[in-house]
């Protein structure tokens, strides 16, 4: 715990801090009409967090070399729980996404998420796509990571299953494959979004109202583009500096899923452009210290899933923003460590807490470089 990028701690705690803020301020008046309890969610959020940071510290002290050995055990978990949301999950809002644990329920979108970096890592270490070709090198990884990305589809999750995808593409890219051989995994990925669409008329009018809006500048405000107005007037209202925290209006159930989904657009309206622009800065320098970390790594696996896993937890900010302001159709993914939500909040906890331990295993490593360096030149 000495030697690691403390910056990898202090952020997600920070952003997780502020997250408990926004997720009481954002929530009171739904926990109060729904549960005669504005202290609700709030209080359920508190208990993710402890539980939290317990996951962090655990991640801090995981023996890479066996999270390595143990991935395809991992992955195999992963994809056995999406298997049987599929089968035996919790339907709500119109998706089956959960697994229900006595009192508790899960998601394991985000675990599948999660150790999919993982695997890709030890994978891609051991069978380099650049030095085996596309039949050796790229298929077997792209057929499990479609495998699993079929899977969330089930639920249907489109946007996590892309996400998903879209990371691992980057990890295939980063371990050397070949710009050519990704075109078709490229080439799949967009039809498959397609078919998902046809199917999925619900998702295709949330397409429809974002093409409509972004090249058309229309918007059903009273329709499909309700959520998405509602966005941008928290946002736009908010000014320089904001309503004042707990001031705005548009969490007086104006706003739907404004704790979740759209905790981002009440930020803005009560803490304004400032407010907006500091979260900004402490996603990116979050992402940033992560990607340093991956860049130092010596070891392929350490590097792949620091790479992997702070390109998930950008990817994850960067679309449900895009989708607040209205830049990209409405998804339904959490904004990292700031969003009410249980799963996501721990698998977000485990990958700062990774990403903290490959930094200590660098610093370690260049001690030690250091150390015989000494010792051959004295």
């Amino acid at each position: 715990m000495n030697r690691g990028d403390r910056w990898l701690l202090v952020l997600p705690l920070l952003l997780t801090g502020v997250g408990l803020v926004m997720v009481y301020s954002s929530s009171a008046i739904l926990g109060l009409t729904r549960y005669q309890d504005s202290g609700y969610f709030f209080s359920r959020q508190v208990f993710r967090t402890v539980l939290g940071v317990v996951v962090l510290l655990l991640a801090t002290r995981i023996d890479l070399r066996r999270l390595e050995r143990w991935s395809p055990w991992l992955l195999g978990g992963a994809a056995a729980m999406l298997a049987l949301v599929a089968v035996a999950g919790q339907m709500s809002n119109g998706a089956t996404r959960w697994l229900r644990v006595g009192a508790l329920t899960l998601q394991p979108t985000d675990i599948g998420r999660l150790v999919m970096v993982v695997f890709l890592a030890a994978w891609l270490k051991r069978r380099p796509p650049g030095e085996l070709g596309f039949t050796r090198g790229l298929l077997p990884p792209l057929g499990i990571l479609g495998l699993l990305c079929g899977l969330i589809m089930l639920q249907p999750n489109l946007s996590s299953a892309m996400l998903l995808g879209l990371a691992g593409f980057l990890m295939l890219f980063l371990a050397g494959a070949r710009l050519p051989h990704l075109a078709i995994p490229v080439g799949s990925g967009l039809a498959a979004v397609v078919v998902a669409l046809q199917t999925h008329p619900y998702m295709m009018a949330r397409v429809r109202t974002y093409v409509g809006f972004i090249f058309g500048g229309t918007l059903d405000t009273r329709g499909s583009g309700w959520q998405l107005d509602q966005s941008l007037i928290a946002i736009g209202s908010g000014g320089a500096l904001g309503k004042g925290l707990g001031a705005g209006f548009q969490k007086y159930l104006f706003l739907p899923e404004a704790h979740t989904d759209f905790i981002f657009s009440i930020l803005a309206e009560e803490l304004g452009f400032v407010g907006a622009t500091g979260l900004l800065v402490l996603i990116g320098l979050l992402v940033w210290r992560g990607l340093r970390v991956a860049a130092r790594a010596q070891d392929p696996f350490a590097a792949l899933l620091a790479a992997g896993l702070s390109l998930q937890i950008g990817l994850y900010a960067l679309v449900n923003l895009a989708v607040a302001t209205g830049l990209a159709p409405t998804t339904g993914l959490p904004l990292p460590f700031v969003s009410y939500g249980g799963s996501a909040l721990l698998a977000n906890m485990a990958a700062a807490g990774l990403l903290y331990r490959v930094s200590a295993m660098n610093q370690t490593e260049a001690a030690l470089t250091a150390q015989r360096w000494s010792r051959e030149t004295a």
